[in-house]
C-alpha cells in the first residue's frame, strides 16, 4: 500500500511539473475571461479557435456559455444543443439548456433537459433541486395554459374534446367538521390517481384544474355548480366531469356522493353514492371509484383493478395530513406544506409520497423564499370559518405566493474547475489524488465533499457539478 501511494505521488509530481511547463491551455485563458464577465473576448477566441477545430465540444460549451451570459439565449439554444450531439452525456449542456429554455418561457423544453440533466448527472442532492424546480415550472406552464384557454375561449370547439377526457373536480364538505376540509382535495387526487390507471381514459391532472380555477377566481360552490360544469369541461378540454361531496353522518361515519357530468351540456351521465366508517376511507375511495367506472360501462383488465386497489397509505390520519399539504402547496405556502407532508410521513412512515412531497415542497422552499404564515395559524383559521359552516362559499384558491414567479437562469458554473476549464492532465491528477483517498487516507480530510448547497431568496437555479 505505501509503495503505491509513493507511486501515485511521483506520478503526481512528474504530471504537475510537465502541466506547469505547458502553460494554461486556450480553455483556460478563456474560462478566465468568462470568470471575470469578459465574455465577448471570450467568444472572439472561442471562434477563431472553432474555425480549426470545429466539433470540440468543450470549445463550442465554453462559446455557448459566453452567449447565454450575455442572455443571447437563440444562439446559446443552438450552441447548447450541439455540444450534445457532439457529446450525448454532458450533463452541463442539457443543465444550461434546460436554463436557457425556462428563460425564454419554453417550459416544455425547460422540464425535458432538465429531465435529461437527472438522468445523466452522478450527484443524487442535485436530482431534488431539479426535481423540486420541474413542479414549479411545471405550475407555471398550466397557469400559462389556463391563462391561453380563457383568451382563446370563444375559439375552443368542444366537439373536439375527445370522448375518453375526463377531470375529476375538488370534492364539497357539506358536513359539520371543518377539519375534515382538506379532503375536498385529498379525495379528489386520490380519484385522479385511480382513474388514471384506466388505459382507456384520458384524466385531466389536478394541477391544471388548480391553475383555471385559481386564474377565474371560483370558489368551492363555483366549481360544483351545474352552470360551471360546461365552460369547465370546455377550457379543461374534458368530456366529463366527476364532481362530489361528502358529509359526516356521525363521528365515525361518513357518506360520499359523486356524479358524473357531460361537459357539454352539464347533464349527469353518471350518479352514485357509497357510505361507511371514517376508519374504512380508503376503502370506501375504492369502492367509489369502482362504482363510477361499472356506471361507465368501462370493462377494467385484472391488472387495472389491481392497480387501483393499491392505497398511498392505511393511516387516515396521515392522509388528512397530505391533503393539507396539497392545499398548502397549491397556495404557495411551502413551509406549511412541508409541515404538513412531514406530519403525515411521521404518522405513517411507509406513507413513501407524503415523503417525497415534503423533500420537493422544502426544496422550493428554498427556491421561492420562506412563507411567513404558520401552520398553526392556518388550522385556526381553517377551524374559525368551519365554525361558521359556510366555508363552501369562501375561495380557497387564493395563493399567497404566484406560480408566475421569476425564475432567474442559472449563474454560471466555476469554469475553472479542472471539470470545464481544466485540460486532460488536470483530470487525470484529480482523478489521481481522488483514488488516493478513496483507498488511502479516507476520512474527515477526503477531497471527496459534494460542494455546498448556497440558498437565497428566489435565487438562480444551482451551477450543475463539474464534468
Amino acid at each position: 500500500m505505501i509503495s503505491t501511494k509513493r507511486s501515485l505521488i511521483f506520478i503526481i509530481a512528474v504530471l504537475s511539473l510537465w502541466l506547469t511547463s505547458c502553460g494554461p491551455s486556450l480553455s483556460e485563458i478563456t474560462t478566465d475571461l468568462i470568470e471575470q464577465g469578459r465574455n465577448d473576448e471570450a467568444i472572439a477566441r472561442m471562434r477563431r479557435a472553432l474555425v480549426n477545430s470545429p466539433n470540440d465540444p468543450q470549445y463550442v460549451k465554453l462559446l455557448a456559455i459566453a452567449h447565454y451570459n450575455k442572455k443571447q439565449y437563440n444562439e446559446a439554444e443552438k450552441l447548447f444543443q450541439q455540444v450534445l450531439t457532439l457529446d450525448n452525456e454532458d450533463d452541463q449542456a442539457a443543465y444550461y439548456l434546460a436554463a436557457t429554455y425556462e428563460a425564454t418561457k419554453n417550459f416544455d423544453k425547460a422540464i425535458q433537459y432538465y429531465r435529461l440533466y437527472n438522468e445523466l448527472t452522478f450527484l443524487g442532492e442535485y436530482r431534488e433541486t431539479v426535481e423540486a424546480r420541474i413542479k414549479l415550472l411545471y405550475r407555471q406552464q398550466m397557469e400559462a395554459e389556463a391563462q391561453k384557454a380563457l383568451a382563446m375561449e370563444q375559439q375552443l370547439d368542444v366537439a373536439k374534446i375527445p370522448a375518453n377526457t375526463i377531470a375529476i373536480l375538488y370534492f364539497e364538505n357539506k358536513g359539520q367538521r371543518a377539519e375534515l376540509n382538506p379532503l375536498q382535495k385529498g379525495l379528489s387526487e386520490m380519484v385522479i390517481t385511480d382513474l388514471s390507471k384506466v388505459k382507456s381514459l384520458k384524466v385531466v391532472e389536478r394541477v391544471r384544474l388548480q391553475e383555471l380555477v385559481q386564474e377565474m377566481n371560483l370558489g368551492e360552490t363555483d366549481i360544483v355548480d351545474q352552470k360551471t360544469a360546461p365552460r369547465l369541461g370546455k377550457l379543461l378540454g374534458a368530456n366529463r366531469l366527476v364532481k362530489g361531496s361528502f358529509f359526516n353522518l356521525t363521528n365515525e361515519k361518513l357518506n360520499i356522493d359523486a356524479f358524473v357530468t357531460k361537459a357539454r351540456t352539464g347533464e349527469i351521465d353518471v350518479s352514485t353514492n357509497i357510505s361507511g366508517d371514517i376508519k374504512d376511507f380508503f376503502r370506501l375511495e375504492k369502492d367509489l371509484v369502482f362504482k363510477i367506472i361499472d356506471e361507465m360501462k368501462i370493462k377494467l383488465s385484472d391488472e387495472e383493478r389491481k392497480a387501483i386497489l393499491e392505497i398511498p397509505t392505511e393511516d387516515f390520519f396521515a392522509f388528512l395530513q397530505y391533503s393539507r399539504g396539497l392545499d398548502f402547496e397549491d397556495k404557495g405556502q411551502f413551509t406549511q406544506a412541508y409541515e404538513a407532508y412531514s406530519q403525515a410521513a411521521v404518522s405513517d412512515p411507509s406513507f413513501s409520497q407524503a415523503k417525497t412531497n415534503a423533500s420537493s415542497a422544502k426544496k422550493s422552499e428554498q427556491i421561492v423564499g420562506e412563507t411567513s404564515t404558520s401552520g398553526e395559524q392556518q388550522q385556526s383559521t381553517e377551524k374559525n370559518n368551519g365554525n361558521q359552516q359556510q366555508t363552501s362559499n369562501k375561495n380557497t384558491s387564493t395563493r399567497t405566493t404566484s406560480n408566475n414567479i421569476a425564475l432567474p437562469p442559472p449563474p454560471p458554473p466555476p469554469l475553472s474547475d479542472p471539470g470545464i476549464g481544466g485540460n486532460i492532465v488536470g483530470d487525470m491528477i484529480n482523478n489521481v489524488i481522488n483514488n488516493i483517498n478513496d483507498t488511502v487516507i479516507p476520512g474527515a480530510n477526503s477531497q471527496n465533499t459534494p460542494p455546498t448547497n448556497v440558498i437565497s431568496v428566489l435565487p438562480e437555479p444551482k451551477a450543475p457539478p463539474q464534468n
